[in-house]
C-alpha cells in the first residue's frame, strides 16, 4: 500500500483517485473535484465505494507519491502544492505533458533541490473518466524517470503503485505523447465545427478518415525526428492499441478503432479552438518538436504545418515558448540524465 496525493482539477484526476483507492493505495486528492470521504462510483460498469483521506490522515509508516497532471495544468503549481501541503514525497509522477512536462519539472526540480531521480513522466492518462465513473483503465502506458540514477527501489514502487505502466526512459516518454495525436488532429480539421459549438462527438462524427491520414503523417514526422535525436519509438496508432490491452480496439482500420472505442462514445467536441486539446497539445509537443528539427536540421513538413495553422487560429506565436523548451530538451539529452535507460 502507497500514499498518494494527488494535485489536479482535471477530470481524469477524480477518476485515477478512485481507481488508486479502489486498488487499496491511501489517497488524498488536493484542489480537485472530489472532497475526503466516502465515494460511490461506476468501476467498468460496477458500482464501487471507497474513501479518499486527508493529508493529516496519512500513514507515516508507508511511501508516499506526489501526483501533478500536466495536461493543461502547471507542473511547477502541482508540485509546489504538494510540497507546502505534505512535504517531499518519495518520487512525483508526473502525468502528461509531452516535452514542455519534461521542461517544466525539471527546472522545478531544481529549484527545489529535488533530484531528477524522483521525477518519473508518465507517457499519458493512466484511466479515462470523471469523479462519478472510471470507464476504462490503460495498459502499458510509457513512463520513465528522469534520470539513470533512479534507485530500483524507486523503479518498484512506481510499478507496485501504478501497475498499468512500463518503465523506460523519460526522452521517449516525451516524444511519445498518445493524447497529442488523437487531440490534435480532429481539433484542427474540425475547426468550424468547434467555432460553431456543433454538438459532436469528437472520436466518432469528429473523426474520419482524413484526420487519421493527418495523424498518420504527423507520426512518420514524429518517427523521423526521434530517429535523428537516438530514441527509438513507437508508433502512435501501435501506442494506441497496447494501452488498450490484450484485447485492443475494436475494429480493422484506425478509423473503425477510434469511432468505436468504449471509452471514446460521449467525449464531445470542445466549443472554443482555445481548449487543451488544440492550445496545450501545440505548446507542450508539437511546437517543441518544431523547434527541436529545425535546431538540428530535420524537417518534419507535416508538424512544421499544423504549428503555423494552429498559430493561425489561435491568433498567437508559439515560437518563443517553444524555443526555450526545445534548447532545454536537447541538453537534457546531451547529459548522462538524459541517456537511454538500459
Amino acid at each position: 500500500m502507497t500514499n498518494v496525493v494527488i494535485r489536479s482539477q482535471e477530470n481524469n484526476a477524480a477518476a485515477t483517485s478512485l481507481a488508486l483507492a479502489l486498488a487499496g493505495h491511501e489517497v488524498a486528492l488536493l484542489g480537485g473535484r472530489l472532497a475526503p470521504g466516502e465515494h460511490s462510483f461506476q468501476y467498468l460498469g460496477q458500482p464501487k465505494t471507497v474513501r479518499l483521506s486527508t493529508i493529516q490522515a496519512l500513514s507515516p509508516t508507508i511511501p508516499t507519491v506526489g501526483v501533478v497532471f500536466a495536461e493543461g495544468e502547471s507542473v511547477r503549481d502541482g508540485i509546489e502544492h504538494i510540497l507546502l501541503n505534505h512535504g517531499t514525497p518519495d518520487f512525483f509522477a508526473v502525468i502528461g505533458g509531452g516535452i514542455s512536462g519534461i521542461a517544466e519539472a525539471l527546472n522545478t526540480a531544481k529549484a527545489h533541490d529535488i533530484s531528477a531521480a524522483h521525477i518519473l513522466h508518465v507517457g499519458s492518462f493512466i484511466v479515462n473518466g470523471t469523479g462519478s465513473s472510471v470507464r476504462a483503465e490503460k495498459r502499458n502506458v510509457l513512463a520513465g524517470f528522469l534520470s539513470d540514477e533512479t534507485p530500483s527501489t524507486l523503479i518498484d514502487l512506481a510499478q507496485t503503485t501504478f501497475p498499468q505502466i512500463t518503465i523506460g526512459d523519460g526522452p521517449t516518454v516525451a516524444l511519445s505523447s498518445v493524447n497529442a495525436f488523437v487531440h490534435l488532429p480532429p481539433m484542427l480539421l474540425n475547426a468550424m465545427n468547434v467555432e460553431r459549438g456543433e454538438n459532436l462527438r469528437l472520436y466518432v462524427e469528429g473523426f474520419g478518415d482524413s484526420v487519421c491520414r493527418l495523424l498518420e503523417a504527423l507520426d512518420e514526422d514524429r518517427l523521423r525526428l526521434g530517429h535523428a535525436l537516438g530514441c527509438r519509438l513507437t508508433p502512435i496508432p501501435v501506442l494506441l492499441e497496447e494501452s488498450r490491452g490484450p484485447e485492443g480496439l475494436p475494429g480493422n482500420t484506425l478509423r473503425e478503432k477510434i469511432n468505436s472505442f468504449p471509452a471514446y462514445q460521449h467525449i464531445k467536441i470542445p466549443s472554443t479552438l482555445h481548449h487543451r486539446y488544440l492550445s496545450h497539445e501545440l505548446r507542450s509537443t508539437f511546437s517543441p518538436m518544431n523547434e527541436i528539427a529545425q535546431a538540428i536540421g530535420i524537417q518534419i513538413p507535416s508538424i512544421h504545418s499544423v504549428v503555423r495553422l494552429g498559430e493561425i487560429l489561435l491568433d498567437r506565436d508559439l515560437s518563443n515558448e517553444a524555443k526555450p523548451v526545445a534548447r532545454q530538451f536537447l541538453k537534457y539529452l546531451s547529459t548522462p540524465t538524459g541517456q537511454r535507460r538500459t
